[in-house]
């Protein structure tokens, strides 16, 4: 459950991105030719930082959410320094490797006035390398977990009880629904945008719609998360039951 509250508060430092450049473009405010520039590579390369975290994010949890299921051990409490490094390298080396291709001149920022900033990149095996490490490999790693998960967890081998071979497969049958919906839709709504980064300008039209459609997925994110995770959905109505008796407390005459 770590990992996904980590993944709501990326999915949060979008939404802010969004917000302060708006309100900055808004107002017109005028701004030091440095803090420009930063602003400017602030918002041209979080869009990638962040969803290269993301896709990580969702990798780790699997995989722990694998070895609880198979092995039937609780990793966060096992190897708490083995999850707080992971975490360390999740955010580190993303960051490393935007700053080291900006450095090397392997990607510019490109800017034009009344437009946003973007990355442009001098070469297509920069892009397609970029691709693999934020796209191709963590989720066709989460593919392999998911599978391997779902084949251990439908196994009956040495189970001779109908009643907990029923209540095995019934519950396969559910981790695959719920698999299959979070999946689907995140993939739907998130890889567009993932592969428009890459190869399109951010201010041309589909940029536009696949970003569009990924700001979709942040808005469901919390839906998706209890689709996943009970606890979350628990925690959701918690915070409406929360929100309603407080509302009806300010409203009372």
């Amino acid at each position: 459950m770590m990992w996904l509250y980590v993944y709501l508060i990326t999915d949060f430092l979008l939404i802010a991105r969004f917000f302060i450049l708006y309100a900055i473009r808004l107002a017109s405010i005028c701004l030091f030719p440095t803090v420009r520039d930063v602003l400017c590579y602030f918002e041209a390369s979080l869009n990638f930082y962040v969803n290269t975290i993301q896709s990580y994010l969702l990798l780790a949890f699997n995989i722990c959410r694998y070895k609880q299921i198979v092995s039937n051990r609780n990793i966060y409490i096992e190897k708490p320094r083995l999850i707080v490094l992971i975490h360390l390298l999740i955010y580190i080396l993303p960051a490393l490797n935007i700053v080291v291709q900006f450095v090397t001149n392997l990607s510019q920022i490109w800017r034009r006035r009344g437009g946003s900033c973007d990355v442009q990149y001098v070469s297509i095996i920069v892009q397609i390398y970029n691709l693999f490490v934020i796209y191709i490999i963590p989720v066709s790693l989460n593919i392999v977990v998911l599978g391997l998960g779902i084949r251990n967890f439908s196994s009956i081998k040495g189970v001779f009880s109908q009643q907990i071979i029923y209540l095995r497969r019934k519950r396969q049958r559910i981790l695959l629904l719920q698999t299959l919906t979070f999946y689907s839709i995140w993939l739907l709504l998130w890889s567009p945008n993932i592969l428009a980064f890459q190869f399109t300008n951010a201010n041309s039209d589909p940029a536009i719609v696949t970003l569009l459609l990924s700001y979709i997925e942040i808005a469901i994110d919390p839906a998706i998360m209890a689709i996943i995770d009970i606890r979350f959905l628990i925690t959701w109505q918690t915070l409406w039951k929360k929100f309603k008796r407080h509302g009806q407390i300010g409203i009372a005459p």
